[in-house]
Formats: structure tokens, C-alpha cells, sequence
């Protein structure tokens, strides 16, 4: 028979079935340094919800790829990642192609916050996780271009070398303001280079000033494509690094009409290979990844997130 503690236990929470272990993975430096201040309010959320709680605080590198493979391995119930896009791809990593993923909350603890953003998940940490709704889930596509995972935009170009070149103590201090000084002063001087896309649905050989890979039908805030839930990334790449050509995608932009701009060159794809005779480097949520050539695959509907559907 039932005892009363395991009914009242199932029971509660809007009388909706509580899961029973959550992995609460915490990046340090995350939150302006101050992450560890919100573990307990974090902590005390899952509590509500999970029998069992287990916190994890990241020391080094890939320590929340691990961390993620042990609760995939563990069969935990969600994973609940507090940190920047960074953090939150290493949790991706050690999850997104085992055979059992954990479902993935996300608090907002870096600088860009790009997936979060994306599925409008407040960006105040306090809100967030006041917030956070176990009931409500969100499947999401990941990336993956060559072995590094990523929840939103692959990109080539002065954009990802623009953010890459932000010294720690300008990050520190004006936040994304240095990342929007630094892209300024790199679109100023972009140059082209040759590239070569290669992909199922048709190849783009000549040159160009920017790639960027979008597994989300918005780029920012602004919904530019089609709701896209159908396993396919939106290639947009262009071609002329003139800043006559850079004004002209600002009102399509705001429109949400890039695709017709006459300066972009649009493919929709699963499998994406990019490779240039020069050395360039890329970029996955902001943060640096492989020299090219770099080969993409789409997962779809990969992980669950918790956060609100998407309209």
C-alpha cells in the first residue's frame, strides 16, 4: 500500500506527477561571480519539484560535459544549468546524442545569454528562477559542426573574431556593450574571403564576409524565417563585405525579410560542409570553435528545454 508521505508527495505542485532527481550544475563565474549567492534559492526551486537534488559547481573546462554525461548516465529526471552559453553548450555536449537525455533548464549567468534569449527566458536571475515551470517544455534542434555542440548560431566571419578579441577586463566591466564596441570596429574594416558551403539542397561557391548557420527561424529579436521545427538550419551568408551592402540588411532586417536581400545568399539544410582556401576561424553561441573546414549536422528536437513554447 501507498504510505500518506508518498501520496501527498505525488500529488503535490498543482497535482501534477513530480519527476524524481534533478543535477543542478552551477558555473561560479557566472551571474558577475555571483552565482554561488543564488544555489540555495536554485536549490530550494528544484526542491519543490524533485525528490532528490544534487548540485555540481564547475572548477574547469568541460567539468559540465561531464557533469551532464554522469546525470544522462544516472537516468536523472533534468538537468539545471546555471551559466553562459558557453557553460550551457558543455552541458548540451553530455547529453545531446546519449541514448537517455535528462530534460535541460537554463539560468542566464553570462554575457549574451543567446539561447536563453531565444526562448524568452527572463534574463534577470532572480526571475528566471522564480520562473522556472517544470510543467512547460520546449524541444529544441542543437548542432553540432565537427565535435562542439550548439543551441543557436554558427558563424564565420568579424562577427565571431570581434567577439573573441574582447579583453577579460573590458567583459568584466561593460558587458555586452565591449562585444558591441568591438563588432563595430570590425565591421569598419571586414574584408571577403573565398568560401566553398556544400549541402544537400544546393552549394554556394565565391565570396563572402560572413556565414552564419541558424537553427532558429529568428536571428536576435527578430523572426526572419518561417517557423523552423523540421530538423533544417537557415544559411545565410553575405557576400560583399562593402558597408553599402551591411546598411541595406539593416531595414530587411527589421523587416524580417533578409532572405531577399540581393547581398545574402540563402540555403535551407541538414548536412553543411564549409571549407575556404584561407584560414578562418569559427564560432558556436560566442564562443570560439574550429578553424575551418568544419562539417554541421542538424539533431532534431534533440533536448527538451524547460521554458515556455515557442509561438
Amino acid at each position: 500500500m501507498t504510505d500518506v508521505v508518498t501520496l501527498t508527495f505525488l500529488f503535490k505542485n498543482k497535482g501534477v506527477l513530480s519527476m524524481k532527481k534533478a543535477m543542478v550544475i552551477i558555473n561560479p563565474t557566472s551571474g558577475g561571480e555571483k552565482a554561488l549567492d543564488y544555489k540555495v534559492k536554485l536549490e530550494n526551486k528544484a526542491k519543490d519539484y524533485f525528490e532528490h537534488v544534487e548540485t555540481k559547481i564547475t572548477e574547469k573546462a568541460l567539468d559540465a560535459t561531464h557533469f551532464a554525461e554522469e546525470a544522462s548516465r544516472e537516468k536523472y529526471d533534468a538537468v539545471i544549468v546555471f551559466g553562459g552559453d558557453g557553460t550551457v553548450n558543455e552541458v548540451i555536449s553530455g547529453i545531446a546524442e546519449k541514448d537517455y537525455i535528462p530534460k535541460l533548464g537554463i539560468i542566464p549567468g553570462g554575457t549574451g545569454n543567446l539561447i536563453t534569449k531565444l526562448l524568452e527566458i527572463n534574463q534577470d536571475i532572480d526571475g528566471a528562477i522564480d520562473e522556472l515551470d517544470f510543467n512547460l517544455t520546449n524541444k529544441i534542434d542543437i548542432g553540432k559542426a565537427n565535435d562542439n555542440y550548439f543551441g543557436y548560431i554558427f558563424s564565420i566571419g568579424s562577427l565571431p573574431e570581434a567577439i573573441h578579441n574582447v579583453e577579460i577586463e573590458d567583459k568584466t566591466k561593460f558587458g555586452i556593450l565591449a562585444y558591441a564596441v568591438n563588432t563595430m570596429k570590425s565591421v569598419m574594416t571586414d574584408q571577403t574571403f573565398n568560401i566553398k558551403v556544400e549541402t544537400e539542397n544546393g552549394n554556394y561557391v565565391g565570396e563572402a564576409s560572413h556565414v552564419l548557420v541558424l537553427l532558429t527561424n529568428y536571428f536576435a529579436d527578430k523572426k526572419i524565417f518561417e517557423e523552423n521545427k523540421d530538423g533544417y538550419a537557415n544559411i545565410l551568408i553575405l557576400k560583399d563585405a562593402s558597408i553599402f551592402s551591411k546598411l541595406s540588411v539593416i531595414p530587411d532586417l527589421l523587416k524580417g525579410d533578409v532572405v531577399g536581400n540581393d547581398n545574402i545568399e540563402y540555403i535551407r539544410a541538414r548536412t553543411i560542409k564549409i571549407s575556404s582556401d584561407s584560414e578562418l576561424e569559427s564560432d558556436v553561441d560566442g564562443d570560439k570553435s574550429d578553424n575551418l573546414p568544419v562539417e554541421i549536422k542538424v539533431l532534431a528536437q534533440r533536448v527538451e528545454v524547460f521554458s515556455k513554447p515557442k509561438e
